[in-house]
């Protein structure tokens, strides 16, 4: 993995965003450190079972402008990392890797994905020429049969082809750039070839896999869920274990996959439990329109970037309902069965203020901070251990 260039308003952000991951506040410290910029809704394949199938009406279907995304570049010099993609193909966007030219600068690791077919040679010579960090390929079945059903459109032979003939062309340059890995959606259809998806990514050089679980937009492919089953574990664990063996990370998110499904569901109200979610506290997804929300399954928007400044956005009142919210253990109901939901205990925020002064004491070595930089750092960690303290005390 590569890590986005030391700067000191990285640097700064980084400790902030620890303590904000402590989850003592609905307000934020830190600015965004992940960034999702939906810069194509368009496709030219058809996945049987992806949204743009079921709401052909509420798919906004189009290109982010170079022009607005001028207007947020700036604060990607606080980020870790950006993802340039959307509910579509990247590579789609004539104008993609003026993107990635204008986002360099900042430093930030910069991110895509593709269905593989974009990956011919003279997009790839450009691809090397960009500096992109990391290319996600989905990349759902170990047999043509399989891949090309789920990625409709797409053929299993040209993809891997296109994959040799990336990595080769790396080799030649003797450059480690753009970083290649799979993201794989399990479902019945694929679950009893998630082993030979990593085997696979062995031959192609690919050293990192995420798995997720398919989310069922129609009630009618519930039983294509494998969420939460033996079936589904025991298959990932034979991965894991091949995984380690041939140095492949192997990454699995769990997604509710009924989103249109309201039980069962645990009863948070009236418990007294303080929630949290590392997304409403660290997370920018914006469309191609400027829309922001921290999350892509709540329905609403906090605010548009394009119009309005990001770092008013994140504090105002819609983005620190949603954390209030989940601090008082009352989530929205796109919440409830979510995997990324957590109960807060004392633990998580003393390891959080614990990673807050790892990362203070990092930065202060690397002599890019300002005295006011340390003078404020300082003065909010202490703050954030008197809270925690009061706390856990209470």
């Amino acid at each position: 993995m590569t890590s986005p260039a030391l700067t000191g308003k990285r640097l700064v952000n980084r400790v902030r965003s620890h303590l904000d991951a402590a989850f003592l506040s609905d307000i934020l410290l830190a600015l965004p450190s992940i960034h999702y910029f939906g810069v194509s809704s368009v496709c030219d394949i058809r996945c049987p079972y992806c949204p743009r199938q079921y709401y052909t009406n509420e798919v906004d279907t189009g290109l982010m402008s170079l022009s607005d995304f001028a207007k947020v570049v700036d604060y990607l010099a606080y980020a870790e990392i950006a993802y340039l993609f959307g509910i579509g193909e990247p590579f789609l966007h004539p104008g993609l890797f003026d993107f990635i030219k204008m986002a360099r600068p900042t430093g930030v690791k910069l991110s895509t994905n593709t269905h593989g077919m974009s990956l011919k040679p003279h997009i790839c010579e450009i691809i090397l020429d960009s500096g992109l960090d990391e290319i996600a390929i989905s990349f759902d079945g170990a047999t043509s049969e399989t891949f090309e059903f789920l990625r409709t459109g797409a053929k299993f032979k040209t993809v891997v082809d296109n994959i040799i003939k990336l990595q080769e062309m790396k080799r030649r340059r003797g450059i480690d750039l753009p970083e290649l890995q799979f993201a794989t959606v399990i479902s019945r259809h694929n679950v009893r070839e998630i082993l030979g998806v990593v085997k696979l990514a062995k031959k192609l050089g690919i050293r990192r896999i995420v798995f997720t679980d398919m989310i069922m937009v129609n009630p009618e492919n519930a039983e294509l869920s494998v969420a939460k089953t033996d079936l589904l574990m025991e298959n990932l664990q034979r991965a894991k274990e091949f995984g380690n063996k041939a140095g492949i990370e192997i990454l699995y998110f769990y997604q509710y996959p009924f989103p249109w499904k309201k039980d069962p569901a645990p009863d948070w109200k009236g418990q007294g439990r303080r929630l949290a979610c590392q997304d409403l506290w660290r997370l920018c997804i914006i469309d191609r329109q400027g829309g922001m929300k921290s999350c892509c399954y709540y329905p609403g928007t906090s605010g548009n970037v394009f119009q309005t400044p990001l770092s008013d956005i994140i504090n105002n009142e819609a983005s620190r309902s949603l954390r209030r919210r989940l601090l008082e253990g009352d989530p929205p109901e796109c919440c409830i069965n979510c995997g990324m939901l957590k109960e807060l205990t004392p633990e998580t925020s003393q390891q959080a203020i614990a990673e807050a002064e790892k990362a203070f004491s990092e930065a202060c070595h690397s002599e890019l901070l300002s005295e006011a930089d340390i003078k404020s750092l300082s003065e909010q960690i202490i703050s954030h251990k008197e809270k925690s303290q009061r706390i856990t005390d209470a």
